[in-house]
Formats: structure tokens, C-alpha cells, sequence
């Protein structure tokens, strides 16, 4: 005898839960086309600016924030920095002292001063005018803001985007860092951008810019961006490039091999063209001068919009890589009394260079691609000016603190680029747009 519907029915629906546990939801449902895999990019939050509440005026309802300038805002023109703060922004509002978040602040206008856009001060004032909302979930929430709390924009920034998001033609963010497919060293983006070279005090020396106090577009160059090793080529690390193509080792290796111990010390006293050999082994190349100079010390220029729509320039003065104030402990120079190169890894990342960069201020000077001449418009002369001589930077262990400023310029090449055993190098990597 067969069955009926009705003693069918709980045995179905008893199948198809067991169907739906095993399956799970996402087998029953397929994806429609055109939705993004959520799990497509991997998103890391980042703080864009923090604001520092220094006035409040309750009538008007609006709050004067000191906003300090951080790395992302120094290499940020005025427009870009404007760009920061948008009509009805949903920014959260901090407690100094505890870091909790009591509220947020529903910004509907900001009023600038474009004389606050300057680079005499380590921050500049902005008035913001909005709505304060407290955060009911607090057991004792606090009605309205004061000068003891700070601002903060929070954003997301993709450290990882899935090659099906790449192939759907969607733009992805360059890797801040990679790891080298031929020599494994990490390097270290740095940007598109302007570059302002040189000084613009010493019209006596070879990195006298003329152009340093007439700031233009025409006499500021625009750098492409690029990959840059983060390290200096350590003597391990040419050691292997020696052995792999059979080369003979610097005269100064005793037997054949680097110093015991300082495997990890920049490799040192080399010629540029030895220099310019290991980069053609890799696939990479010697940075130009001024490639190098925007690793070490940042645009050291920011360009903005003036009212009447003239474009302006405000300049970053910086000596060194980690500021503009000597510290021997993050520069190994006469000055640090340590007498001889250290090891790559042991230099202090607090002597890093705005893009993230070590060592480029003291150990071991460093060959670049350039021409030692003079630059655009300067007047010197000198027998080793022209098409003759290297560039070399970043100074020393033996050399002054002076001769490791980030616009500092040597030369090698005496009596050719074969024989002139004058310094290390680190390479760079072009960055495809």
C-alpha cells in the first residue's frame, strides 16, 4: 500500500534541512553578476587628521580644531588638504584623556585662512561649524563638546585587493612596500610629485638652487613615482651577486670575503660601475639625484590655490631625512663617534625618511645615476663640473654632519667610474602608472 502525501511531508521537510546544514546558504543562492565579493579586498582603517579642540562658540554653533601636520598632510597641497573636511562629515568626537568616544560632530561648513597654510608652524586652525550629537550608550553622556576633547577623520585604506577585482578594470592602491622578485630586499613606495632641490641660502655651494625662492611650476621638476630599495645593498647581499655571475670581490675583502661579523653592514668602496653592474643583475637601477633627495626628505614644497586661483608655494625646510634638527643617534656620522659602518637593521627607524626609507643620512655615501653639473641657472664653475663625475649622497661615518644633509652633494669618478672606489648604493625600481 502506498503512502500518502500527508506522511510524506515530514520526511521531505526533514531532507531538505539536512540539504540546507550541509549546503549551507550561499550553495542555495548563486551571486548576481555585477555585486562585489565582499571578500574581494581587505580594508585596515587609518587616521587622516586629528584635531585638537581649542575653542567653542555655542552661539554659532561651531569649534576651532589645531590639526597638526602629519607626513600625509605635509605632502598634501591646499586643495587636498581642503578635500579633508566635506559637507555633512560624520566626524567622532574623542575624550583627551580617556580616548572614549562621546559623540560626533555633523561638520556643515569649515572657514579657512589661507595665511594659516604655512609651514612656520607645526599645525594650522581650522573653524568648523555643525551639529555635536552625544553618544546615548554612555551611562553619563556628556551634553555638548569642550576644550577637553579632540576630532578625528577615521578612513579605510585596501592593504590587499583580489586579482578579480583588478581584472574588472576597478584602480587598486600601489603596495606601500614589496619584497624584489631577483635580490628579495623591500622596497618602499615613493609617490608622484614635485620635488624642490637643493638650498636656496648658499649661493656658494653646488647645491645652490637659483630658482629656491621663485617657485613656479616651470623650475620645480615633477618625479614619477618609484620603488626604492629600504635598505642600503648590504655586503651578504653582494657577496651573492659576486657569486652568481663571477665576479671578482672589492680588493679591500680580505681573502675574498666581507669582514666576519658585518654581513649585514653596507657594502662599501665600491665603483660606480661595479654599482651600476649589480642593478642590471637585478632588473632595477641607480636613482637620479633628485630621485634620491625626494626619498630622503619629501617634496619639501606644497602647492596650493589662492583665492584669485594664482597658484602659491609654500616651502618644507628639512636638513635631515628625520627633520630639520641634528640627532646623532639616528645618523651615523663623525658626530655619533662610532668610527665605522653599522648594520642596515640596527639604524634607529626613527631616523627614517618621510616615505619610510633608512639609513640615508650618514654609514656609507651612495652612488646615484646623475652627472655632477651644476644646476639650472647657477653660475659656478669648476673643473669636475659636466658630464665627467657621479653624484654621490647621504654622507658618512667619516664625514661631518653637514655632508649628510639631504641636499648635500659629492662626486666620484677620479680618475674614472672603473676605479673610483667612493661609495655604497641602494636602488630604485620604476613604478608603472
Amino acid at each position: 500500500m502506498s503512502r500518502s502525501k500527508s506522511e510524506k511531508s515530514p520526511i521531505l521537510i526533514v531532507l531538505l534541512s539536512l540539504f540546507v546544514l550541509l549546503l549551507g546558504p550561499l550553495h542555495l543562492f548563486s551571486i548576481e553578476e555585477g555585486v562585489e565579493n565582499p571578500n574581494s579586498s581587505s580594508k585596515k582603517q587609518t587616521v587622516l587628521w586629528k584635531g585638537e579642540v581649542t575653542a567653542v562658540f555655542k552661539n554659532r554653533g561651531s569649534i576651532k580644531v589645531k590639526i597638526h601636520k602629519n607626513q600625509k598632510i605635509l605632502q598634501s597641497n591646499s586643495s587636498e588638504i581642503k578635500s579633508l573636511f566635506t559637507q555633512n562629515m560624520e566626524l567622532p568626537v574623542f575624550q583627551k584623556e580617556t580616548k572614549t568616544q562621546i559623540g560626533k560632530f555633523i561638520l556643515r561648513e569649515a572657514l579657512w585662512e589661507e595665511t594659516q597654510l604655512t609651514t612656520k608652524k607645526k599645525y594650522f586652525e581650522v573653524t568648523l561649524r555643525g551639529d555635536f550629537q552625544k553618544d546615548e550608550n554612555q551611562r553619563n553622556p556628556i551634553i555638548e563638546i569642550t576644550t577637553d576633547s579632540y576630532i578625528a577623520s577615521l578612513g579605510e585604506k585596501d592593504f590587499f585587493v583580489e586579482p578579480n577585482t583588478f581584472f574588472k578594470g576597478r584602480a587598486t592602491l600601489a603596495k606601500q612596500s614589496i619584497i624584489h622578485p631577483k635580490d628579495r630586499k623591500e622596497m618602499v613606495l615613493v609617490n608622484r610629485g614635485l620635488i624642490l632641490y637643493g638650498q636656496g641660502t648658499d649661493a656658494s655651494a653646488d647645491s645652490f638652487n637659483p630658482n629656491y625662492m621663485n617657485l613656479k611650476l616651470s623650475t620645480i621638476p615633477e618625479i614619477r613615482a618609484f620603488y626604492i630599495d629600504k635598505y642600503e645593498v648590504t655586503n651578504q647581499e653582494y657577496s651573492l651577486f659576486l657569486e652568481k655571475t663571477n665576479r671578482k670581490p672589492p680588493p679591500h675583502w680580505l681573502n675574498g670575503k666581507f669582514p666576519e661579523g658585518e654581513e649585514d653592514h653596507p657594502v662599501h668602496s665600491l665603483t660606480y660601475r661595479e654599482a651600476e653592474a649589480y642593478a642590471v643583475w637585478t632588473g632595477k637601477r641607480l636613482p637620479t639625484e633628485w630621485e634620491w633627495e625626494r626619498a630622503a626628505k619629501g617634496p619639501g614644497v606644497i602647492q596650493f590655490t589662492n583665492r584669485d586661483e594664482t597658484i602659491g608655494f609654500d616651502t618644507i625646510p628639512q636638513r635631515y631625512p628625520f627633520g630639520d634638527e641634528f640627532d646623532p643617534m639616528y645618523c651615523n656620522t663623525r658626530e655619533s663617534k662610532i668610527a665605522k659602518t653599522v648594520s642596515v637593521y640596527e639604524l634607529s627607524e626613527e631616523g627614517a625618511s618621510p616615505f619610510g626609507v633608512i639609513g640615508m643620512c650618514g654609514n656609507v655615501p651612495e652612488w646615484t645615476s646623475s652627472w655632477y653639473e651644476t644646476y639650472p641657472g647657477h653660475f659656478l664653475r669648476s673643473y669636475a663640473l659636466g658630464k665627467q663625475f657621479k653624484v654621490v649622497r647621504g654622507g658618512s661615518f667619516s664625514e661631518s654632519a653637514r655632508q649628510a644633509t639631504v641636499y648635500y652633494r659629492s662626486y666620484g669618478g677620479i680618475p674614472n667610474l672603473t676605479e673610483d672606489r667612493r661609495a655604497g648604493f641602494r636602488l630604485v625600481w620604476d613604478y608603472k602608472e
